[in-house]
Formats: structure tokens, sequence, C-alpha cells
């Protein structure tokens, strides 16, 4: 691989956790709602994968896309981390269906990107 398509993988990161800071700040998480910030941004991210994987032929774009923008956006660390309040602050309901719902939800998200390339 090229320096350059690391160098598009890192603006492309940048863009996107800027992107999900700005998320963060606009819907911040509290274990006593629903996590739909995070919710949010992956939902749309397994969206666009999706939809980008199947459109986008250029390897640069991609890289660029969904490794660095979609990358940098989505997060299943931060999900896995209020899970994780959410089971600390025995919110045991909340985190099941925010748990399922991001797992299955995702999937489908992908499927339907793929389905509309």
């Amino acid at each position: 691989m090229q320096w350059t398509t690391y160098l598009w993988m890192a603006l492309g990161g940048g863009l996107g956790t800027i992107l999900r800071g700005i998320t963060n700040r606009v819907i911040p998480f509290d274990s006593s709602t629903f996590a739909w910030g995070t919710f949010s941004v992956n939902m749309i991210g397994c969206f666009l994968i999706g939809f980008l994987w199947g459109k986008i032929e250029s390897t640069t774009l991609k890289y660029f896309l969904v490794t660095g923008v979609l990358g940098g956006l989505t997060t299943f660390s931060g999900m896995g981390l209020e899970l994780f309040r959410y089971f600390n602050d025995k919110a045991f309901g909340l985190m099941a269906i925010y748990g399922m719902l991001s797992l299955l939800v995702g999937i489908f998200m992908v499927w339907l990107g793929q389905k509309l390339v």
C-alpha cells in the first residue's frame, strides 16, 4: 500500500472522529435513557458501509470513506463502554435492548445499503 493511502485513511479518520465528537456533544450518553447518539452513528455507519462498499470502485476513496471516515465515526468500543455503564447502573433492560438492536439493526442497515447499490 502506498503512503498516500495511509494519508487518505488518516484524513478520513480525523473527519469521522470530529463528526463523532459533535454527535457526543449534541446527544450525550445518559445511562437512564437509550444511547441514541452512539446507536445513530453506528446505524448510519452500517448503512453507509453497505452502500459505499458496493457503490465505490476507487480503492483510495474506499479507504478514505469506509476505513477512514466511517471508522472514525462509528464506534463499537463506545457501544461496549455504554453497555458496561448500563450494566454498572443495573439498567439491564436498556442494556439488552440497546445491545440487541445495535447488532440486529446494524446488520439490516448493511444489507439495506447493499440492496440500494
